[in-house]
């Protein structure tokens, strides 16, 4: 058997070894943040000159024209399919498609059960879908 003076001097050079690390480890991450912030700097801390010189590519314009299944569809084209839908599917098709409500919301706000909605929305997207294909573009020679 080891004697207990033993087993303490383990546990206290175990604790010293612990705390050591614990110092070092808090150390490098105070220094790691430090370099961090040396490093990145942050948009509203650029002078106002600076805040010009950026690069606008377009990307978060809406487009204006989508080529989807060999069909041109512009927001005109898409607008005008909508409006012409009775104004009961053009709620649902509001609600769901631009306010991102799910079927059981909408059913609970317009007070008809989750599967009326659910019908009435493919029934508006069908109808939608073909006044589209009856519209649009026919691309698909190109």
């Amino acid at each position: 058997m080891v004697p207990e003076s033993c087993q303490l001097e383990v546990c206290l050079a175990f604790d010293t070894y612990c705390k050591r690390t614990l110092r070092n480890e808090a150390i490098n991450a105070h220094k790691s943040i430090n370099r961090r912030k040396q490093i990145i700097l942050n948009f509203s801390d650029l002078p106002v000159e600076e805040e010009y010189l950026f690069v606008n590519d377009g990307t978060l314009e809406p487009e204006a024209d989508h080529l989807i299944s060999g069909k041109l569809i512009s927001n005109q084209l898409l607008t005008a399919s909508i409006n012409k839908l009775p104004d009961q599917l053009r709620r649902i098709i509001h609600l769901y498609y631009f306010d991102e409500f799910n079927d059981r919301t909408i059913s609970e706000m317009i007070q008809v059960p989750r599967s009326t909605v659910q019908y009435w929305r493919v029934s508006a997207l069908s109808k939608l879908r073909h006044d589209i294909e009856k519209n649009a573009d026919d691309w698909a020679d190109i």
